[in-house]
């Protein structure tokens, strides 16, 4: 029986993604659906995953990356359907959208291809969608910016004619290669795309050549899907965007006139000059803002140190002005050293110890170069407003990001600042996405609640906050930030309308493939299913890890043991603390006293002398008395450490992955972000 939609998918190195793709296809309202997919050669096993987990789909495996469009052309050739809907791997369609897009072809003859709206992975509309030829009156605008200043205004939104009502049908140039519904005969008497477009640029060539043929292309926004841009792109052994321009230089030798051509190509060129030197800003950006902020802290430090010494800022005026340039020098030199402005340009840890070396090297230096060495109470001042402020920005920033004030950056881990997060749908697989993500510490997120029309289990991980109608509200009053969706709980489309709705929220919206242990975001794939250790370096059994450690543990001990002393004498007036022999490190054991009370701080209290004599750290693994199984504990038990962070029941089986993580990732900065969690929570 002949097929009446063909699907033809390209796939390059997008396994999860063109899995969840078919995954929504598959639930699409229409019958005798055809899927094609055209692997480009990827070394991510994407052919032998869509092979065992999808036997109807029809897949092509390419011994060579050859390109989109020749790629579509293979899949059209033996594609069955009347109709072609071409479809990138990133994406998610409605229930509803191929049976929407086919019913307008077939009521409007003079319509060759449409396409849908289509959503970014946050909600918004992306422009793509639908948009003009790139001629040089059409170009010109965007190359200057001047859409996003008046994108309402015809001359100057025309590039992706954002002056259009978004949720209107409407005949437009092109629409995006990501979603293009076509008839078959109609591609094949065009045949097909143009091979000479490797990458980018196709899409526009075809929606030209459909006009040149007499038929029109249309946005039809009677349904959406969600397009997780540039996916494919990402692992692509090209620049993408030389790739994109230099498709541009073609479609303007292909298309215009040799004078109009001339200058379209002139200004695509400068484009690519202004979009690579704005590229090499834009990743330099960090870095330059990073060795802002601390000069700016640096020099406010001395500024406000010196007038307790100086009248009218001697030193100041005394060195020319070489004070305190010297000294923002000193520090953003250390900075460096401690790759505050490369590598670890948020941390917080190497910026105290940045500050502190600095105090020491600028002592070192006043005292070979005596012109410098104005007062040692400036610099003591001095270094303690450094301390404090160059860190705290760098607190600050991981605040606002956790907020959503600013765009996240990939953490190791990420404990004191996480993301709030409710899941939406609280039937099983809503249930088994949470206790996935709250046994993991590695995914910075805080699952809150759940939200749906109704409690659809009779136990749930954390709470039901409300339904959906209420879900702005919702948001606002916990800060929530993220969104995950029950792929079973909810339809592709309930899913894409929420996003709709909540696009002005600012908010990041994740998908898990069905029984999947997969978050499916923008620019992101991350694992919240069962840990895995590798070839991995444990961290905390390296010597200087361990030395500092054992320092911070004695210190920290000791301080709280003698500032809590008298409570400790108070309170063994009454009954003294009882001893008990607890599980140590390597199946060791060792004895320890505890206070028979509720109160969780008081009853420790007396372990402080257990950390102080070596027996168990201030963050570690669970402590467990012999009276129970040995759990086997590769590092020491702690007074706290990733089990307390959480009200949830671990089994030994988590205990032990949480042990493995935890001497994958320990540091100073990691004990210090715990030991702050743990009292807030």
């Amino acid at each position: 029986m002949i097929r009446k939609v063909s699907v033809l998918i390209v796939s390059y190195n997008v396994k999860e993604y063109v899995a969840h793709a078919i995954d929504s296809l598959m639930q699409s309202s229409i019958d005798n659906l055809e899927i094609v997919v055209v692997d480009n050669h990827s070394f991510d096993g994407t052919v032998d995953h869509i092979k065992n987990s999808y036997p109807d789909v029809n897949i092509i495996s390419n011994k060579e990356n050859v390109g989109f469009g020749k790629a579509v052309n293979q899949a059209a050739n033996v594609a069955n359907g009347d109709y072609f809907l071409i479809l990138n791997p990133d994406t998610v369609v409605q229930e509803n959208t191929i049976d929407i897009l086919l019913k307008y072809l077939e009521q409007n003859d003079k319509v060759g291809m449409v396409g849908p709206k289509i959503l970014n992975s946050d909600g918004t509309l992306q422009a793509a969608c639908k948009r003009s030829f790139p001629t040089l009156k059409v170009a010109v605008p965007k190359l200057l910016g001047l859409d996003k200043l008046f994108p309402k205004s015809k001359w100057a939104g025309k590039y992706n004619l954002s002056y259009l009502d978004p949720d209107q049908v409407s005949p437009v140039d092109a629409i995006s290669g990501s979603c293009m519904f076509i008839r078959k005969e109609l591609f094949h008497d065009l045949n097909g795309f143009d091979e000479h477009f490797f990458m980018f640029g196709e899409d526009l060539d075809i929606c030209f050549r459909i006009w040149q043929s007499g038929n029109e292309v249309h946005y039809v926004p009677k349904t959406q899907i969600v397009h997780y841009q540039g996916e494919s792109v990402k692992s692509a052994p090209f620049d993408s965007i030389n790739a994109f321009y230099n498709a541009m230089i073609l479609f303007a030798d292909k298309h215009f006139s040799t004078s109009q051509g001339f200058l379209t190509k002139w200004a695509i060129r400068f484009g690519i000059s202004i979009r690579k030197f704005m590229t090499v800003i834009g990743e330099l950006r960090s870095q330059i803002l990073s060795v802002f902020f601390d000069a700016v802290v640096v020099l406010g430090a001395f500024m406000i140190a010196i007038p307790f010494k100086f009248d009218h800022f001697e030193p100041i005026v005394m060195s020319n002005g070489l004070v305190p340039v010297v000294y923002i020098l000193f520090w953003i030199v250390v900075g460096a050293l401690f790759q505050l402005y490369s590598r670890y340009i948020l941390s917080y840890t190497r910026a105290i110890l940045s500050s502190l070396t600095g105090f020491f090297l600028a002592v070192a230096f006043t005292y070979f170069f005596k012109q410098y060495a104005f007062s040692r109470l400036v610099i003591i001042l001095a270094t303690a407003i450094i301390t404090l402020f160059i860190p705290g920005w760098r607190v600050l920033v991981h605040y606002l990001m956790s907020r959503g004030f600013l765009r996240p950056i990939k953490e190791k881990h990420n404990i004191l600042f996480t993301r709030k997060t409710l899941i939406i749908g609280s039937d099983g697989e809503g249930t088994r996405i949470a206790n996935h993500i709250l046994k993991r510490f590695d995914t910075g997120l805080d699952i809150v609640g759940f939200v749906d029309s109704h409690p659809r289990q009779d136990y749930l991980p954390v709470p039901f906050l409300g339904s959906l109608t209420d879900l702005q509200g919702i948001v606002n009053t916990h800060s929530i930030r993220e969104l995950i969706f029950s792929n079973t709980a909810f339809s592709n489309k309930e899913i894409l309308n929420i996003m709709d709705t909540t696009k002005a929220m600012r908010l990041t919206y994740r998908m898990v493939p069905r029984h999947q242990d997969i978050l499916l975001g923008k620019a992101s794939i991350e694992e919240i299913g069962e840990y895995s250790f590798v070839n991995i370096e444990y961290t905390l059994f390296n010597r200087l890890h361990g030395i500092t450690k054992r320092i911070f543990d004695t210190f920290i001990a000791t301080i709280l043991l003698i500032l809590f002393s008298p409570i400790i004498l108070l309170r063994s007036l009454g009954s003294l603390p009882k001893k008990v022999e607890f599980w140590g490190q390597d199946n060791s054991r060792f004895y320890g006293r505890i206070f028979n009370s509720k109160n969780g701080f008081l009853h420790n209290l007396p372990l402080l002398w257990s950390i102080i004599t070596g027996k168990m750290s201030l963050v570690g693994s669970s402590l467990i008395s012999t009276n129970e199984k040995d759990p086997e504990l590769i590092c020491m038990p702690g007074l706290t450490g990733l089990e307390r962070l959480r009200n949830v029941k671990f089994t030994e089986q988590d205990r032990r992955l949480l042990d493995h993580y935890y001497v994958q990732n320990q540091s100073l900065s990691f004990d210090i972000e715990i030991i702050v969690k743990t009292v807030f929570t």
